[in-house]
């Protein structure tokens, strides 16, 4: 398999609108369009440009998709590691051959195509494949000045208790059977 880059580093958020701003402000993330639809996985995503690189910020579309699953079991953060491949199939088909579960092929949008790996084979880390047939390179996108930041004050009620993280292994969070 022969993979070109990393495509995209994902990051599940509750509210895609509120997330851009955060990464605009702090960061000078820039954006490159507006939020998508994605309807082949049931979310909402932003490409946010952080120097030559891609963060994707997806939210769930509805109730009943990996995204809300994942934001319910792990709340936001890290969502998985997207590298760029020249052939999605033979990517797919060599791993099948080691015994590694891969899903399907998906075009997820017009000349992009995806497929996920087990994270059972992974160590815990989402990996989605990516194929770009003849997509656009992604656009230079000046980034966004920066705002000053007020330091953070201590509120004066405690936080509501934060619950213990899921200790789950990898198959029982992952959406690829």
């Amino acid at each position: 398999m022969k993979i070109k880059r990393i495509h995209h580093v994902t990051v599940a958020v509750r509210d895609v609108a509120a997330a851009r701003g955060t990464f605009e402000r702090l960061f000078g993330a820039a954006a490159a369009d507006a939020v998508e639809q994605v309807p082949a996985f049931g979310i909402r995503a932003l490409d946010l440009r952080a120097g030559e690189d891609t963060l994707q910020l997806v939210a769930p579309a509805d109730a009943d998709n990996p995204v809300m699953r994942f934001l319910e079991r792990r709340g936001e953060g890290f969502y998985n590691l997207a590298l760029e491949v020249e052939d999605l199939d033979g990517a797919v088909a060599e791993l099948a051959a080691l015994s590694v579960r891969v899903s399907e092929p998906v075009e997820a949008e017009p000349g992009v195509r995806s497929s996920f790996v087990t994270m059972a084979a992974t160590h815990g880390l989402s990996i989605q494949l990516v194929e770009l047939a003849g997509a656009a390179p992604v656009p230079a996108i000046e980034p966004v000045a920066r705002v000053a930041v007020e330091p953070l004050v201590e509120p004066a009620v405690a936080p509501p208790e934060t619950p213990e993280p899921l200790d789950l292994t990898p198959d029982e969070w992952s959406d690829i059977d």
